[in-house]
Parts: structure tokens; sequence; C-alpha cells
């Protein structure tokens, strides 16, 4: 066995406020500061810095604030100065302090947007045509610019912009910010989002132009020929912005908009999120004057990085059809946007394109995805270059017509969009079967990190809850998720309705309550176990992280959440909700699943509140837990056939997690579990609320190979049988990627909490429970039968960590981890393993 830290300069590196890298806006006014260390020795503290010039922060001259900590256990530190003040910015680096000297980072920077709405001093604006839109759009989507002069050398220059609908910013005919489908997801009735960019390189002396392209987002959604989620009409599509010019001379000139703008209908003909863009150059109007639009929502800034293209995707094989179509198969279904580069293009062409992530014979096939979705592009002379600006799309095929014969293949590519969340993790092993399970989960998982996490790409959009705290681990040993997440819990804080229910999907575009589920109107809007969400995301970003701030600002919403779950009781019981969704044995009682969702809520609610040291809730939590539990024995537990629920593997699974239930009950359970899979071929038949139970269950009673056994399968619908049949990316439902189930999305990550166990349990590490921030971990491999070798990495908060293990010819196992200098790790393996040491 090796163990080793890792061999890079022992200097904190990846530093961050609130999650953020260098952020304008987005953070809060006085960010937590975190970074992460992994070099060959502990620090005895670190020294954090912070500066009001670039300068002084290369000199490490501290005249704003110069703070010390203790290494052992920190990572992050509260805000240390008074808050920041609107455009405000700090340069900060943190130090490693060995024997009296510091090895420092590179210099950091966060910097304040405009706090105030007064201080935008902007009006939104939008074509004449566009201020009272009706059911029926007008002829294009709006354009707007404005002319202005640079005089002198610039310092510095910052676009504040905030828009219902997509907003795509141009300076003097170019892209004005590295970014896709700005500037997010907000309910539009509460607040408008907003983003702020550095464009300082983009400006030239003398004459410039601002310019705008909006698109409908979810500002305006008309029912009409393209498939749409949901209907949003009557209100504009429209741009609030601000360009703040700082010249070298201290001189700040500002373009605002404003009714001194001009406006047009573009070449946007068509942009509908969910149904696609048409694009036509040729049919544009003349400049005139723009429209100002009154009381238009407050600013909200977006507090996640910008969705960026993060690959692209070449044709992987092109079937040629009749009439000149082409279906071109990409390989992987993702989610982005087409891409035309035409070798040349003659006026008024028409090109269209139709996503699928699936195909029925040559044509495609949008059972899955919502239909007709397409694209279409109207070329304008010498229009070589082109993608939709304002939609997305989630799929693997694209049917192709109107290309002439002489367009080679490659003119089509797919560029693949998600949040810019850092990769930090990954997951290797000799096993086929292992390595593809995690590759579509991870597919999965890109495919919904928009500016929301999305159950899919493509039919809903919408950001489904439940699936962010049971694949909490998925998503986080991924990618730095912190920003993100820490979004979608504000996103729930401002969802949440007067009597306190937390929706299904946040923010809540639309209302979901005429789609009965077991009589229950309003199951899809209202389940327990997708709304406690509320409450375990912010305890699982503190335990992750190491920081408190997001239970601290959500702890009113909890409290609220949980009043609203208590008046819907009866009898210390809940039965509403969508039960144990996506199941394949249904006959798990809804009122068992909803009541253990409601105890867990509950006692960990009574965390949350410890943690904060609001000791008389964390009483009042815990004793109302104590109460619930007692009921979901008595409701749940037939003493005279010893079965729980129905006796199905989800009633078995969830009796094994409850609270307050003894290592003897536990025990049967488990035995009652192992019974129900046996009963049932060895097959899974639980669905999403049960699921971590199940694997959980089976992994802690020592039964990693029947599970193991049980996922492989591929004669049966499940996570072998997805894998078997072609999968790309995760799916929806069990029965994975050949349609039986119609409208089931090919591309979803809720039922990816397997990989928390390839990483967690295969490869074998796992924070440790007692441990907050990862400074302590476990390392536990299990050696499954059949598998060579298994390996993750993770640049986790504290530092880069790294698992591996291979069989050797001899029969024992190398087992090689590197390990931050700061953590500390309890090594468990099988009895009898012998362990190859150097």
């Amino acid at each position: 066995m090796t163990v080793e830290s890792p061999a890079r300069a022992s200097a904190p590196r990846a530093l961050r406020a609130d999650g953020l890298h260098d952020p304008i806006g987005g953070m809060r006014p006085a960010p937590v500061l975190s970074w992460r260390f992994d070099g060959a020795e502990a620090p005895e503290r670190f020294r954090v810095v912070g500066s009001r010039s670039p300068e002084a922060a290369d000199e490490v001259a501290a005249d704003l604030f110069d703070v010390t900590c203790e290494a052992g256990g920190v990572t992050s530190i509260p805000w240390p100065a008074d808050p920041l003040r609107s455009r405000d910015r700090v340069w900060w680096r943190v130090g490693a302090e060995f024997g009296g000297q510091a090895n420092w980072s590179n210099p950091a920077s966060v910097e304040a947007p405009l706090w105030s709405e007064a201080e935008w001093e902007a009006e939104a604006v939008t074509d004449p045509e566009w201020v009272l839109p009706g059911e029926q759009a007008p002829a294009a989507f709006p354009e707007l610019r404005r002319s202005f002069r640079v005089e002198g050398d610039v310092a510095a220059a910052r676009l504040y912009l905030s828009a219902a609908g997509v907003v795509v910013p141009r300076l003097n005919g170019g892209r004005a910010i590295d970014a896709e489908l700005e500037p997010g997801y907000a309910n539009l009735d509460a607040a408008a989002p907003a983003s702020a960019w550095d464009v300082t390189t983009l400006l030239r002396p003398g004459g410039n132009e601002l310019a705008f392209a909006l698109g409908g987002g979810l500002a305006y959604l008309p029912r009409g020929e393209r498939y749409t989620k949901f209907s949003r009409v009557g209100q504009p599509v429209w741009v609030r912005a601000r360009l703040d010019v700082r010249y070298a001379d201290g001189r700040i000139e500002t373009v605002a908009t404003g009714a001194d703008w001009e406006s047009r209908l573009g070449p946007i003909r068509e942009s509908h999120w969910y149904g696609g863009e048409t694009h036509d150059a040729s049919q544009t109007t003349e400049w005139r004057a723009a429209a100002v639009v009154p009381h238009t929502p407050a600013p909200r800034w977006r507090a996640t990085p910008p969705i960026r293209v993060t690959e692209v995707l070449q044709p992987r094989s092109v079937e040629h059809l009749a009439g000149g179509k082409r279906l071109i198969d990409f390989g992987t279904n993702s989610a982005g946007r087409p891409r035309l580069s035409l070798t040349s293009a003659s006026p008024g062409a028409r090109i269209d394109l139709v996503p699928a992530e699936l195909v029925n014979g040559s044509s495609v096939d949008q059972r899955t995805t919502g239909a007709p979705i397409w694209d279409t592009l109207v070329t304008d002379a010498g229009q070589t270059e082109w993608s939709p600006e304002t939609v997305y799309h989630g799929g693997r095929f694209v049917e192709v017509s109107g290309l002439t014969p002489h367009e080679p293949d490659s003119s089509v590519s797919f560029e693949v969009m998600r949040v810019d969340n850092e990769r930090v993790g990954g997951f290797s092993s000799s096993d086929e079967f292992l390595l593809r399970l995690h590759t579509i989960i991870d597919r999965a998982v890109q495919s919904n990190m928009y500016s929301v996490f999305t159950d899919c790409p493509h039919r809903e959009k919408l950001g489904w809850l439940e699936q962010l705290h049971y694949c909490f681990d998925v998503i986080a040993r991924g990618y730095d998720a912190r920003a993100h997440l820490g979004e979608m819990v504000r996103q729930m804080v401002a969802s949440q309705t007067i009597d306190g229910l937390i929706p299904n999907i946040a923010p809540e575009l639309v209302v979901f309550d005429e789609y009965p589920i077991k009589g229950d109107l309003d199951a899809f809007r209202s389940d327990p176990n997708w709304g406690r969400a509320v409450i375990e995301l912010p305890w699982q970003l503190y335990r992750h992280y190491g920081d408190d701030t997001v239970v601290r600002e959500a702890f009113g919403a909890m409290v609220g959440y949980l009043d609203y779950l208590e008046s819907r009781s009866h009898d210390d019981l809940l039965d509403f909700g969508l039960g144990d969704w996506i199941e394949i044995d249904d006959s798990t009682p809804r009122s068992m699943v909803s009541t253990h969702g409601w105890g867990l809520a509950l006692d960990r609610a009574a965390q949350c509140a410890e943690l904060i040291g609001d000791a008389a809730s964390a009483r009042r939590f815990a004793d109302r837990a104590d109460a619930v539990w007692a009921r979901f024995e008595r409701a749940f537990f037939d003493p005279s056939t010893k079965t729980w629920g129905s006796g199905s593997q989800g009633s078995w699974a969830l009796a094994w997690s409850a609270g307050r239930v003894s290592a003897a009950d536990r025990e049967k359970a488990m035995r009652g579990l192992l019974a129900a899979i046996e009963a049932a071929g060895e097959t899974i038949t639980v669905g999403e609320v049960a699921l971590p139970s199940f694997i959980r269950a089976l992994t802690e009673a020592g039964q990693a190979q029947l599970l193991d056994r049980i996922i492989r399968r591929t004669d049966v619908p499940g996570y072998g049988y997805q894998v078997a049949v072609g999968a790309t990316a995760l799916t929806e439902s069990w029965q994975g990627p050949d349609g039986s189930t119609g409208v089931a999305s090919q591309n979803h990550f809720m039922l990816g909490v397997i990989d928390d166990w390839l990483t967690g349990d295969v490869a074998g590490l796992r924070q440790s429970m007692d441990s907050i921030g990862w400074q302590r971990v476990t390392i536990a491999p299990v050696f499954l039968e059949g598998v060579r070798s298994a390996a993750t990495t993770f640049d986790s908060p504290a530092g880069f960590m790294s698992v591996a293990w291979e069989r050797m010819p001899d029969g024992g196992v190398r087992l090689d981890l590197t390990l931050p200098p700061t953590v500390q790790a309890r090594i468990e393996v099988p009895p009898g393993t012998r362990i190859h040491q150097n």
C-alpha cells in the first residue's frame, strides 16, 4: 500500500468567493472565501490578505484585511472586512505558512455588482411591437442598439444586464461575453435574472456600438406549431443594461438602456425555449426608436457560473436519405445545439435541423422530447457559420434537410453546453460495465446542469428538486457545484408559497395541479420528498464544503415548510405525493413513502437548528420526529405477519432507513429486503425515493456482491439493461432507451445515485460520518468479484485525493492513496485481505 501527499507546490490554490472564481456579482456582499491545499506537508497556519489594488496584492501588501487561521480543518473563512459596496473590487491571496515563511497562492479577486436597483439608472427596452404581445407574437424578435464613443485610456469597463427572455450582447459586432443563454432562470413575476461582465478589452478608441438580440426564453412561450411544455404570453421580452466605462484619469462614462436606443425586428423570427429557433436575416425591419417597458421586476444576480460550450461532437455516422435529407448520429445523447459550418451559402436557402434522442428506422423519433422541435436557418449571402443562440436541445440525432449535395457531413456538428462548473472528480475501472454506467450517469448530470439543475434538457427543462438531495454526492463528487447548488436553495426559498409549501420545482414557472396520481391532484406540486430538498440540500452543502451560510439563510423556509407539512398531516401521518416515483413494484404505500420523508425532514431540521444554535427549535423538531417515527411503525409494520408496508422492496428499504429503528429491527428489515429481492428474482423493483436506502442497506449489510449482480442484469429493466441496449445517458425510467415507455426521457440523472456507490464504495473513498468539509475520510473499497481494478479521484474542498486498487497476480491487492496532508484517513479492508505495501 502506498500513501502519499500530492507532489504539488505547497501553496493554496482554487481560490473562490462564495464558490465562484473571480466573480463580478453573483456572490453575497460578504462572501465566504475558500481555497484548496494539497502540498507535501501540512502548514502551521493559513494567512489570508485582501487589498484594494492588484499591485498591493502582488506584493502581499494587505491594506484591507490580514487574518490568520490554524491549518487544521480550515479551508474557508467568513468575509473578514466590511461588506462590499456596489462596484467595490478586492484582490486577495492565501498563504500557507511554514516556519515563519509563507507560500502564496496566485491573486484572486471579487467585485461587487450594483446592489441597489436605483443604481442602474437604466430602463428596460424592447421593440415597439413587443410592448404588449398577445397570443400571436410579432413577426420577429427584437434587436436593440446604441452607438457611443470612447475618448481616452480605458482602465475598466463593466456591463451589467438583466432581461426577460434570452439576451445576446454584442460589442462592435462581436459577442460581448463568453456565455450562452443569458441571464438565466427566474420567476419573472418576482425578479429578473441579472449578470455582470468585464468587457474592457472589447472597447476601441472612437466609435463603438453596444447591441442586444433578444429571444423568448421562459418569458414568452406561445402555443403554436412548435412543442411547448406550458404557455406564457402577454408580457414582452426586454433588456435592461448599463455599461460603465472607467478611464485611467478617473472619469466614468455610462451607456444605459433607455428611450434614446434604437430597435428593430431582427433575424430571429422564432425563438421558443422548447420548440426551437428560426433565423432569417433577409426579413429584418428598419431601425426605429426603442420602446421603454415600464414596471419591470427588480434584478436578481445570478449566483452560478455561466453556461458555456464545453465540447463539440462530430458526426459518428450519417445516413443519406431521399430528398437530400441526412440523418446524423453524434454518438452520445447530450444537451446543447447543432452548429452549421458551410463551405458556401446562397441567399434564401432554407436548412432545417430536427433533434431527437431516438430514431425510428430512418427517421428521428421525438416521442421522448416533445414534438415538434426544430431549428431553421434561412441563409444570407456569405453566412456560413450559424447555430441557434436563444435555445438549446437534448438529443443524439439530428435530421438535416436543405444542405446542398457538395456540403460535407462534417458541416454539421453539435455543441455540448452546460453551466461551467469545474470538473473535480472521476471514476475508472478495468470493468467495462461499471465504467460505462458511470459514463452515462455523468452525461445525464452534465446535460441537466443549466441555469437550474433540470430534470431533462428537452421536454420539461424544469428544476425538479428531489434529484438534488438524492444525487448530491453524484453531483458534488464530479463537479464543484457549491455556487450552483446554493443558487438552487435560493430558488426554493424564493418559490415558497404563503402557506409554506416548497413546490416540487424551483423556480415554480408552472403550477402542476391538474395531473392526478392516485387521486392526488397536486402530487406533482407538493410531494414531501421533493419539498424537503429545502432542508436536506443546505445540510449537504454544509457537510461537503464546511460552510453553514446556506443553512442559516434557508432556516426560516425550513420552519415554514415543516409547518406546512404539519398542516397537511392526519394522525401523525402524511398521505399525498408521488409515492416511490418511477418504481416497478407500485405496491409500496404512498403514505409510507411520504411519512418517511416527513420524519427524515424533521430529523435533518433538528440538526440544522442545532448547528445554528437554535436549541429550542432543535428540541421541538426532534420531539416531533419521535412521534412521527413511532406512528410510522404502528401504521406500516404488521406484527402478525412481521411485514413492513406491502412487503415490497421499497417498503423494506424504507423501514431499514427509518429513524429510531433499533439495530435488531434494522437487521430484520434487512432480512425482509433480501427475501423480497429473492422473490423478484434478484431484480430491482424500487423507485427513486427508496433507491438510496436500497443501495445503502445492501452495502452496509455486506451484500455488495448481490447489489453488483442486480445492477448488471441485462434481461430485465435496470441499470444493466440500459447499458446493454445502448443508452448513452442515464434514462428517466428503468426500461431504458428502447422507447417502450413512450414519453420517458433518455437523459435524466434522477436514478443516478448508484454512481455514489461506485466512487464511495467500489473505489472506496467517502467522507467520514463525523467529518465536515472532507477533513476526515474513510477508505473502504469493495473488491468486487471479477473486477480487476477500480479508482476514483476527487479534488475535494480540502484538496486533491485519490484511491486506486488493483488485484495482483499473487491474489493480493495493491492499494494506492493520495491525500492532502491536513486530512485524516481511516482505512478499512475486508478481513484476510493481503495488501501490498511499500
